[in-house]
């Protein structure tokens, strides 16, 4: 009787602090307080439509160079991968067949002095003109939590469209990091530049965007599959059993590691970074003769973005990327931490800007993870070390990019449940956490429950090491062909059939 006593009072407090209890709006979203279902519809005119061409931000570019973070490197079985010097005979007849691009083509660099004003007549290439509006059809939003730092993603459905059940199961995660955008800069550096082993050049992101949809693969957010649920105060995450998609459409995350686009990669074949230009995400480069670029197909933001804007069911609901950002080298190519005052940034103004492009993102279908601060193995992390990343994630990061479920480890290495570790990400309020092993990759899209409301699932590895060492086993068969998706143009190892 006490129990059942303290139960109703519990929902009583819980009501009277308007905690919102959320369902599905056509299966969108769902909170449980303990076993009671209440539905709550957030929206129900067009007056939620996303904006497209919100005003341009003020972005300025530092060139200076620094050190910054190191890529992830997760571990491919040994033997696999081919030397440089292992490939064909020169008779040998290299693939070049691969879908075209739709996204505007980018004029290289010239010798021309560099503009003494930003420019503005937009980045090389055009806009496409069949530019989607958000809420013609399905479309989603964040919905807040009163009281909580939370927010729970709901979509509404178009009653026009056909959907099914797609089982959770079925789904794919693919992980990329940020691109080779100049290849011929890389290999021109180091003509055996790791960047190639665990990246993708833009051709190659490109080919897979191709491939995906043509194989009936659409976007989906990662917070789609998710119900949440309070249970002793804490709100936890349960893994849905399916998700309403279109009809003969899979759904496939894609999300990129440590976008941050550290200094020591500027001019090394790595755009700088992430802006608003003319009303849409673009990338930004400064070259070492002075010249300066903005361009809608270098990285994977902007190309994700074009793409989706030529073909708007490639997206459901509006959704774009996971972009799992690490923070002591700054995010976004913004040189956003505090130990960057000391080498002449102004950090404030580095921090406006970057909110201004974190806003478009995040209205744009795009959102964040987080991918440690340091950047460090978290099983090498105890007690003060420990605290100093969560505290600097917490304080450096977090409040520009706001509250994230995510955790992504860096280099792929997750940490086993019960661990000080582990413990610590649970009561910072991760409720999924991401890794990326070899070892299990090949049963991609699994998730398991670390404990209860606590979610491990792994992610497709899509750059140049894994697909020469699983090129002939058939791994990549669901998401393409991989001497189709490879670019040996843009590679010093090349890969024949």
């Amino acid at each position: 009787m006490m129990k059942n006593s303290k139960k109703i009072l519990t929902r009583i407090v819980t009501l009277i602090l308007g905690i919102i209890l959320l369902a599905s709006v056509s299966g969108g979203c769902a909170i449980k307080p303990d076993d009671a279902v209440e539905t709550y519809v957030p929206w129900t005119s067009s007056d939620n439509i996303m904006i497209v061409t919100p005003e341009k931000g003020n972005n300025t570019y530092p060139t200076s160079a620094e050190p910054g973070l190191n890529t992830d490197g997760p571990q491919v079985p040994t033997g696999n991968v081919p030397s440089a010097t292992s490939g064909p005979s020169d008779n040998t007849p290299v693939n070049t067949s691969a879908p075209s691009t739709d996204v505007p083509a980018t004029q290289k660099p010239t010798d021309e002095p560099a503009p003494t004003v930003k420019p503005t007549d937009g980045p090389q290439g055009s806009i496409p003109d069949n530019t989607p509006k958000y809420g013609d059809s399905e479309f989603a939003q964040m919905v807040s939590i009163p009281g909580r730092e939370e927010e729970v993603y709901c979509v509404t459905l178009d009653k026009n469209k056909e959907y099914w059940d797609c089982p959770v199961s079925k789904l794919g995660h693919i992980f990329v990091h940020n691109l080779v955008a100049f290849p011929e800069l890389d290999l021109a550096i180091n003509p055996k530049s790791s960047w190639h082993d665990w990246n993708n050049t833009t051709v190659e992101y490109v080919r897979l965007l191709e491939s995906i949809y043509e194989k009936g693969y659409v976007l989906i957010d990662a917070n789609y599959i998710f119900d949440y649920q309070y249970r002793d105060g804490r709100l936890i995450a349960n893994l849905k059993k399916s998700v309403k998609l279109p009809k003969g459409k899979t759904g496939v995350i894609i999300s990129c590691d440590n976008v941050c686009f550290p200094e020591n990669e500027h001019g090394t074949g790595r755009i700088d970074k992430i802006v608003v230009y003319n009303g849409h995400i673009a990338s930004y480069t400064y070259f070492d003769d002075g010249t300066e670029e903005y361009s809608y197909e270098r990285d994977v933001c902007d190309i994700t973005e074009q793409f989706c804007l030529k073909h708007p069911d490639f997206s459901f609901a509006g959704a774009r990327l996971m972009l799992a950002c690490s923070g002591n080298a700054g995010i976004l190519g913004y040189r956003t931490d505090d130990s960057y005052a000391s080498k002449g940034y102004d950090v404030e103004k580095e921090r406006a800007q970057a909110r201004e492009v974190i806003k478009y993102l995040k209205e744009h279908g795009f959102y964040f993870g987080c991918h440690s601060y340091a950047h460090l193995d978290l099983n090498s992390l105890t007690g003060a070390k420990l605290d100093k990343e969560f505290n600097s994630w917490n304080t450096q990061v977090k409040p520009l990019i706001g509250y994230t479920p995510f955790y992504v480890y860096p280099f792929g290495n997750w940490v086993e449940a019960d661990t000080e570790q582990y413990k610590r990400l649970v009561s910072e309020g991760f409720h999924v956490m991401y890794g990326t092993s070899m070892n299990e990759i090949l049963v991609n899209g699994t998730y398991q429950h670390r404990d209860v409301g606590n979610i491990y699932g792994e992610r497709f590895i899509y750059c140049g090491k894994t697909m020469v060492a699983y090129a002939k086993n058939g791994t990549f068969d669901k998401y393409g062909d991989v001497y189709e998706l490879y670019d040996n143009d843009g590679r010093y190892i090349k890969l024949y059939r």
